[in-house]
């Protein structure tokens, strides 16, 4: 079963403050031109998206430099909606059996259900504080996810971003994340935009789901 983890992109759909929102403009229509065409505009870190290592590093590889082998692999998505609004090093540890195996840990905050509303933006959803980043880093991941629109503080120091992407791994936020909550083991795929130079860029991501799937719950 494929399953979209993807938010569609609409000229009115919540982004980070002082980013500019989406703008769609039809160029051609079926009556005018006998075909569609449409001109976007919108910022490398709209909507469902993800964040290279070159966000916040000068020395940092842009999407466009990396494998595709590092946007997809198997991923555990955890459900801390009901922690926080720190998620601590010792709250993960818990389940390091899950994250040994994993190369993408998502992190179900629950902020899916606000998305559309202002209150997507209110900057209390779950994120992991410095030790539970750096954590992270020792489980040899290749990125983390979010459903919320950030992995740190809107209002705080990207520290999260700093040590995740510092050390090579990708970001990828605003993703829906409800249909696999809780889920421990299954294939993960986030294919950004291959722009050049792209400190950033939206994503089509999708999870895979397997027969045996349904016993991977529990976290």
């Amino acid at each position: 079963m494929m399953i979209d983890l993807t938010h569609t992109i609409t000229p009115d759909i919540p982004v980070y403050p002082g980013t500019p929102s989406p703008a769609m403009s039809p160029l051609c229509t079926i009556t005018s031109s006998g075909f569609r065409e449409t001109a976007i505009a919108l910022t490398s870190h709209t909507g469902t998206h993800m964040d290279a290592p070159s966000h916040v590093s000068r020395q940092g590889s842009s999407l466009d430099q990396l494998p595709v082998s590092q946007f997809c692999g198997r991923a555990v998505a955890l459900d801390v909606s009901q922690v926080g609004p720190v998620i601590t090093a010792e709250f993960l540890k818990a389940h390091h059996d899950s994250l040994y195996c994993a190369d993408f840990l998502l992190f179900y905050t629950g902020w899916e259900k606000k998305w559309g509303t202002g209150d997507y933006l209110e900057d209390t959803f779950p994120v992991p504080d410095e030790e539970a980043a750096r954590y992270l880093v020792s489980c040899g991941l290749k990125g983390v996810g979010t459903d919320a629109i950030s992995v740190d503080r809107i209002s705080g120091p990207l520290t999260a971003h700093q040590i995740f992407l510092g050390d090579g791994m990708v970001i990828i936020e605003c993703l829906c994340l409800k249909k696999v909550a809780g889920r421990k083991d299954f294939l993960f795929f986030a294919l950004p935009l291959k722009t050049e130079n792209a400190d950033g860029a939206p994503v089509r991501a999708i999870a895979e789901l397997r027969e045996n799937d349904e016993k991977g719950r529990g976290l």
